[in-house]
This record gives C-alpha cells, structure tokens and sequence, in this order.
C-alpha cells in the first residue's frame, strides 16, 4: 500500500509490525517476522531515512505518528509528482518543436473518432494556465450524463485562469443556457455576444488551437492547431470579434430603479438580444405575458431598444 510514497513491501511489513509493538530492536522484530536481522536492520535505516520510525538508545525503534509521517512522505510525493508535471511541459514544447522542424509546412494535427476526441478534448479543458478563448455556437453534442458547465468552468476560473467566450446568440436562446453563462460571468467569466460565429473555437494559452472538422459536432474530428502563422490567425479572429461584440449584461437580482428580480431577469436577457420567444420559453411563460413584461422593463429603465435596454443597464453600473 505505501509504494506509492517509497516504501517496500517488506519495509511495509516491518513498519506494521513495529506499530503492533512496544519500542523493540531490530532482533526482537527479526525473531517477530522470522526474517534475517541483517534484513530487518536494513528496513529500518530506511525506514527511519524516510521519518516512518525514529531510533532510541540501546539500538531500539519506535514507530513515528502514521498520520504525520505518512502524510509528508505524500506531500513530498505530490511535490515530486509537480516537478514531472512542468518538466513534462518543456517535453511537450520540444515535441512540438521537433514536430514543426521536421513538418514546417503541416502545423495540425487531426484527431477523429469519438473516444479520441473526447480525451483529447477532456484533457485540455482541464490543463489550460493562463488563458481560454472560446468561440460558443450551436449544435453541440449530447453531453455526458450529469454534465454540469458551471462545476466544470468554476476550478479554472478560481485558479485564475482568464476566460473570454463569446457566444452566439442562438446559444444563450437555449432553455437555462443564459442563467448558466449568468452564474459563470459571476465567478469572473468575461464574456460577449454577437449574432452569429463563423466556426466553433477554442484556444488555450494562445499555444493550442482545436476547431471541429465536421461543422457540427466537436465530437466526430478536430482540427489541433499548434503553434504557427495559422494559429496566429485564429487569435486575431477571436479579437477581432471580441472587439465588435457585445458585453452580456448581468443585471443584479435586487437591482435599484425599483426592479424587482423578474424584471431584472428580463433585462438581462433583452441587453443580451434575446428574441422575445425566447424570452417567453426562458420565463416559462406565454408569449403576450413576455411581451408585456418587456414593454414594463424597458418602460423602468427609459429604453425604447434593446440596445438602449443594454446602455441603460451600462449606465447604472450593472454591466
């Protein structure tokens, strides 16, 4: 059990029986295990090299407190596992180097399949450091059961990672879709919208591109782009529509000028261009009481447009 953190089996076996014991000496526990003394000696140099026992006078061994012990030799494993993780970085780079030098013509990799797709994909999603640019847009495949965007994107963005998505807006017509990027925008999401992408998008810390190959579905063929002029060109489109798209309001559910947070909802989804069906089906309502409640919001807040609606908001400190 404990060769994960360094100790054999048999220095296992010598720990074990040491903890079943009064403080003994490498003879008592020899006779104890009936193996070599000689062998046993030798378990509990490193045993005590490794801070599991701590020796005596009189040549005698006492077992050191399993909890503190045990849970710095993982420490330091984990630390050790850390140092492999960043010099494994470094090899990636020098994979791809070679890769470029020897292919300077063919920057991107294809991976096909959905099994393959989804480890590829799956792994990147959770090893970005710095940065994720994301193009959003309908359709998007069945996700796994309890899939849950929120959870997924939360320990990214606290650890500080900087998210930028932009989504299209038939995406955030989805029912629960915009309450989802709401509650991501609110955990440090920046995100913007416009009326429509030209191809699905990710793109992680501005080293690694992936755009589906099929048009639809991420799931069937993905296109890796590494680094190169044409991922260059990627990040430029991703600013240039970042530039001209609009931010998403997030209207706080107790909002002043005498919203209440129904209204505020409503507000949220018109700065965001919803239409007003889809403002209906995200409500769960009719499509006359929609209208109605939009001609009431955008009446409290002075608009005659939606993007008035969105200025208003700006105006006042909710965006």
């Amino acid at each position: 059990m404990l060769e994960a953190v360094g100790v054999s089996a048999f220095e296992e076996r010598v720990y074990r029986a040491l903890l079943g014991s009064a403080d003994c000496s490498a003879a008592d526990l020899a006779a104890t295990l009936r193996e070599p003394a000689r062998t046993v000696s030798t378990a509990l140099a490193r045993l005590d090299e490794l801070g599991l026992v701590r020796r005596l006078e009189g040549r005698r061994y006492a077992p050191v407190s399993p909890e503190a012990a045990i849970g710095k030799l993982v420490n330091q494993r984990r630390a050790e596992l850390d140092e492999v993780r960043g010099a494994a970085d470094e090899f990636v780079d020098a994979f791809r180097l070679r890769d470029l030098r020897n292919n300077p013509d063919h920057p991107v990799e294809v991976v096909s399949g959905p099994d393959e797709v989804r480890r590829f994909s799956v792994g990147m999603q959770h090893n970005p450091e710095k940065s994720v640019l994301s193009f959003d847009k309908p359709p998007y495949a069945t996700p796994p059961a309890g899939y849950d965007e929120v959870a997924a994107e939360r320990p990214l963005l606290e650890r500080g990672v900087e998210m930028r998505v932009i989504y299209e807006r038939a995406a955030l017509q989805l029912p629960g879709r915009l309450a989802n990027v709401t509650e991501l925008i609110r955990l440090g999401e920046k995100a913007r919208t416009v009326p429509a992408l030209p191809v699905k998008l990710y793109v992680y810390d501005h080293r690694l591109a992936i755009v589906p190959l099929s048009g639809a579905h991420v799931s069937e063929a993905i296109a890796v782009i590494h680094p190169s002029a044409l991922l260059d060109a990627l990040i430029a489109l991703f600013e240039a529509y970042w530039e001209r798209a609009t931010a998403i309001v997030t209207v706080p559910p107790r909002a002043a000028d005498g919203l209440d947070p129904q209204e505020a909802r409503v507000l949220t989804m018109l700065a965001a261009g919803l239409s007003d069906q889809a403002i209906a089906r995200q409500l769960g309502v009719s499509l006359r009481t929609a209208r109605r409640r939009i001609t009431t919001v955008m009446e409290l807040v002075h608009a005659s447009t939606r993007f008035q609606a969105g200025a208003a908001a700006a105006h006042r400190g909710w965006i």
